[in-house]
């Protein structure tokens, strides 16, 4: 998946959070990861880039 490498950091984000007692911007953080995965499966792939122009 292209876009993985951003819902692990998002859950590092939230893990860091949670660790901190930051309990409202892990929630946030929460909901961003979910916002993130629906966003991501909603996505169609375009047509690929042709780099020569040609």
């Amino acid at each position: 998946m292209q876009h993985e490498w951003m819902i692990r950091v998002l859950e590092d984000m939230q893990a860091y959070a949670r660790l901190h007692g930051l309990v409202a911007l892990a929630e946030q953080l929460d909901q961003t990861r979910l916002l993130a995965l629906t966003e991501i499966a909603s996505l169609t792939p375009g047509p690929p880039e042709n780099p020569g122009g040609g």
